[in-house]
C-alpha cells in the first residue's frame, strides 16, 4: 500500500465554530455509512460529522450522570455501528447508537478490587468486551529506581461484569529517585512500553523488548507469536546527551532545572530502543507495526504483517499523525499542525 498525497477529509480549525475546535482528541471512528465519530476529551463530547466533515451533532458533557463523561479514554464501534466509549474516571463503558443516542452505560465494578487504570475498551464479535487495564507501578507501589508496571487484559460481559483475566504482561518502564526532599521520576527515557491492538476475535500484545508480538484469542489463548530476527536500535551517547540537554533546558525555573539535572544523571538509560512504537489492526485483520524511531526522526513508518506473520509491505504516514482506524481503503487518525492544533484526517489507502 501507500497513502494518498492529500487528505480526503480534514476536520478541525484553529479558531471558529466550537464544533470544529479540538483540545484533546481521544479517538475517531468511521461508521459504515461514512459518518465520522470523534471523541473530544477536552469537551467531554462525542461529535458526529457527515462524510464531508459537516458537524451533525454532539452528545455528552462533563459529569458523572448518564451520557456524561469524566474522562473519555477510548472510542471504538461494533460492526453494527454501536459506539463503545470508555470513561476511565467514572470507570464505565457507555454504548451509543449510530446517531449518538445513549443506549446504556455499564459500570466496571471489578476495577475497585483490581485497582489500576482502564485505558481501552473494545467489543468482541460475541458482544463481550476487552478491557485493557494498566496497574501503574505494580501492586507494591512506586519504588525507588527502575520499575515496570503491569498491563492486564480482562474480558467482561456486555453488562460490565468480569468474566476472566485473560493475560498479564509487563507494561511501562518507570524510574524514581529522591533528591533532597523531592521525589523525582516518570517514564524511563527510551524505555520499554507495552503496545496492543484489538480486533473482533482477539488482540495482539507486544512488550517491546524484542521484535516479537503475541496473538491472543478472545478467550486469552495464545494462537501464535509473530517474530522477526531484527535487533533493536542502539541508544547512543549522543541520544542520551541530547535528552539530558533538552530536559534541563526546558525546565520552567531554576528549581526545576536543578531537579531535572539531578534526575537525568540518576536515570539508568537503556542500551537499546523498544522494538516498535505502536500496533494497529486493519479491517482485513493485518497487523500494522509502528517502527521505532530515533529522537529527531519525525517520519512514521509501519511494517504490515498478515495474520500468519508474513510481511506484506511498508507504509509511511504523515509526521505528527496518530492512527486510530485503518479501513479497506482509508486511514483515519489525529494530526497536529505547526501550531499544535489537533485535527482529524482521513487519507486514502491505495493498493499498489
Amino acid at each position: 500500500w501507500r497513502l494518498g498525497d492529500q487528505p480526503t477529509l480534514r476536520i478541525g480549525v484553529l479558531e471558529g465554530d466550537p464544533a470544529y475546535e479540538f483540545y484533546e482528541i481521544a479517538g475517531a471512528w468511521r461508521l459504515s455509512d461514512g459518518r465520522i465519530a470523534i471523541a473530544e476529551r477536552g469537551a467531554s463530547e462525542i461529535r458526529l460529522y457527515d462524510s464531508h466533515g459537516k458537524h451533525l451533532g454532539s452528545t455528552g458533557k462533563k459529569g458523572g450522570g448518564p451520557g456524561e463523561f469524566g474522562s473519555i479514554t477510548s472510542l471504538s464501534a461494533t460492526p453494527e455501528d454501536t459506539m463503545v466509549v470508555l470513561d476511565s474516571r467514572n470507570r464505565r463503558v457507555s454504548y451509543f447508537d449510530p446517531i449518538g443516542t445513549l443506549k446504556r452505560s455499564v459500570p466496571l465494578h471489578f476495577l475497585a478490587e483490581m485497582g489500576g487504570f482502564p485505558t481501552h475498551a473494545a467489543p468482541f464479535d460475541d458482544g463481550t468486551l476487552l478491557i485493557v487495564v494498566r496497574t501503574y507501578f505494580g501492586p507494591s507501589g512506586l519504588g525507588t529506581g527502575l520499575t515496570r508496571d503491569e498491563i492486564v487484559y480482562v474480558r467482561c460481559d456486555a453488562d460490565g461484569a468480569l468474566m476472566d483475566t485473560l493475560v498479564v504482561r509487563p507494561g511501562t518502564e518507570m524510574y524514581s529517585a529522591v533528591h533532597g526532599e523531592n521525589r523525582m521520576g516518570g517514564v524511563r527515557p527510551f524505555g520499554l512500553s507495552s503496545q496492543y491492538a484489538t480486533h473482533l476475535d482477539g488482540f495482539f500484545h507486544g512488550s517491546g523488548d524484542r521484535c516479537e508480538i503475541e496473538d491472543f484469542s478472545k478467550e486469552g489463548g495464545l494462537r501464535r507469536s509473530l517474530r522477526r530476527p531484527v535487533a533493536n536500535m542502539e541508544v547512543t551517547d549522543a541520544d542520551v546527551e541530547g535528552y539530558k540537554r533538552e530536559r534541563i533546558e526546558n525546565a520552567e525555573d531554576d528549581m526545576q532545572r536543578q531537579i531535572n539535572a539531578a534526575l537525568v544523571e540518576a536515570i539508568p538509560f537503556p542500551e537499546s530502543f523498544p522494538a516498535y512504537r505502536s500496533l494497529v489492526v486493519d479491517a482485513e485483520g493485518n497487523l500494522w507495526v509502528g517502527v521505532s524511531r530515533k529522537p529527531g526522526d519525525e517520519q512514521p513508518r509501519w511494517t504490515v504483517f498478515d495474520r500468519t506473520g508474513g510481511m506484506l509491505g511498508e507504509v509511511r504516514t504523515p509526521a505528527g499523525f496518530s492512527v486510530f482506524q485503518i479501513g479497506e481503503d482509508f486511514v483515519l487518525g489525529r494530526w497536529a499542525d505547526e501550531f499544535e492544533v489537533q485535527h482529524v484526517l482521513m487519507l486514502s489507502l491505495i493498493h499498489i
